[in-house]
């Protein structure tokens, strides 16, 4: 070896420090550094994990709104249709009260024809007995005293004026 320039002494140190620089690196870098990959592996791994648990969850929340507005959406119409019913039976029973006070108005008024004319009525008899008696008085050409004899004389004459009528 000596031809080849290599002395034995000398190879020999070199390979115990190739060899000691072999273990002093994986020792302190080659350990480390693979210890450190796996590490950064495992937090990729989970990051991973907890985007899919985020993914899912976002979705499940979105089914979850999807739910709530349809809810939502369904309790509006139907508070809307209750009040179309509640508006509707609020008008009808407007209408029933005001077709109750008509009828009220019209039976009153009715009643108050009915009593303007039986006022016109007796108003108007009365003045047929005072032309009675005037005329009672004018055919006989006397007047007469006797209260009863022209009251009498009255009912006949408004007998046969109903009845004639």
């Amino acid at each position: 070896m000596d031809e080849l320039g290599i002395s034995g002494g000398h190879l020999i140190s070199q390979i115990i420090n190739f060899v000691l620089l072999m273990v002093i690196l994986r020792l302190v870098l080659y350990e480390p550094v693979l210890k450190m990959l796996d590490q950064r592996k495992e937090r990729i791994a989970q990051s991973m994990k907890d985007a899919e648990r985020a993914s899912a969850a976002a979705q499940e929340a979105e089914q979850e709104k999807a739910k709530i507005l349809e809810g939502a959406r369904r309790e509006a119409q139907e508070i809307r249709a209750q009040a179309t019913r509640d508006a509707e039976k609020a008008a009808q029973e407007v209408r029933s009260r005001a077709e109750a006070d008509a009828q009220e108005i019209r039976i009153k008024a009715q009643s108050d024809a009915e009593k303007q004319a039986g006022i016109a009525l007796a108003d108007a008899n009365k003045q047929i007995a005072d032309l009675a008696i005037l005329a009672t008085e004018k055919v006989l050409g006397r007047e007469l005293s006797n209260k009863s004899e022209q009251e009498r004389f009255v009912a006949e004459f408004l007998a046969q004026q109903n009845g004639g009528a």
